[in-house]
């Protein structure tokens, strides 16, 4: 029978069950699992080139905001479409306009900012997309006691302003809060407690990588949820995902995923856990991009 009579026909009687199912992704966080310091690396960017022209897509999930993200012009070489500040945010294409998924409410941020100002932690509120570079903050810690606290206001100094509550996040919402914690303090268990409301990540600083961050997001938000929303708009089941990470704020999608996979560079507990790939820029995403190939082509 004809090619393309073959093709109408086995359209008519089982839809694209006839035909290679496309439904499917690949999806990797970027710094520290795809980009090291900022770089993606020559064979990484092959190997995505070979599983795009077979019609797989690739979706990068960052903590990065906007501004950052435009550092590593290199990702839209490699991703199809990027989730920016972990999921608040959303790009199709480079040029595209970004779209916002998720915020804290302004009844969140009077209530996140009397639980850190109680326990005195220093922490950003970031705007609601596309701004998430912009950003209130306060700080209780003295200057040099929180070294990368001190960094990240070096780096975005032009785009800070101190926090007070008649400040547009109060009532506007925000991204984001970010607490930053000096490397080695432990975290207090009640305000852990306290913060349960809401999605909390701890992750190390992609500054210092000592100091830890704690990212809060709206209750239920995380890389795993906006991964799997996405995944439902777009007809992609779980059993058809491989998913990429390096650390602790990756678990949830990998979790998620039909084929989780880590770097070698990932924390001991998520090795053990998961799958394990050659290290960032090391061909950790291009065995990946080889196997989601094999798997899904």
């Amino acid at each position: 029978m004809p090619g393309l009579l073959w093709y109408h026909l086995s359209m008519d009687l089982f839809g694209d069950s006839a035909l290679p199912d496309r439904r499917c992704l690949l999806v990797s966080d970027l710094d520290g699992t795809l980009a090291v310091r900022g770089r993606i690396g020559h064979d990484d960017r092959r190997e995505a080139s070979r599983l795009r022209a077979a019609g797989i897509p690739i979706l990068v999930i960052t903590g990065r905001n906007l501004r950052s993200l435009g550092r590593t012009a290199e990702v839209w070489e490699v991703a199809d479409t990027v989730m920016f500040s972990s999921g608040s945010g959303l790009m199709a294409a480079p040029d595209a306009e970004p779209v916002e998924r998720h915020r804290l409410n302004a009844d969140d941020i009077r209530r996140l900012t009397g639980i850190l100002d109680g326990y005195g932690e220093d922490y950003c509120l970031l705007d609601p997309v596309p701004h998430t570079h912009q950003f209130a903050w306060r700080r209780h810690r003295p200057v040099g006691s929180n070294p990368d606290f001190d960094a990240r206001m070096a780096i975005y100094e032009e785009w800070a302003r101190d926090w007070n509550h008649m400040d547009p996040a109060a009532s506007d919402g925000a991204c984001q809060v970010l607490v930053i914690r000096p490397p080695g303090m432990l975290l207090d268990p009640d305000m852990e407690r306290q913060l349960r409301g809401w999605s909390v990540f701890h992750s190390s600083s992609p500054l210092d990588h000592a100091s830890m961050w704690l990212e809060v997001f709206p209750a239920g938000m995380d890389k795993g949820s906006a991964l799997a929303d996405w995944c439902r708009e777009h007809g992609i089941p779980a059993s058809r995902v491989m998913a990429l990470g390096n650390d602790f704020n990756d678990r949830s999608m990998l979790e998620w995923s039909g084929y989780p996979r880590v770097v070698a560079n990932a924390p001991k507990e998520l090795r053990l856990r998961f799958r394990t790939l050659p290290a960032a820029g090391q061909g950790g995403f291009a065995a990946a991009a080889r196997e989601a190939l094999e798997l899904f082509s």
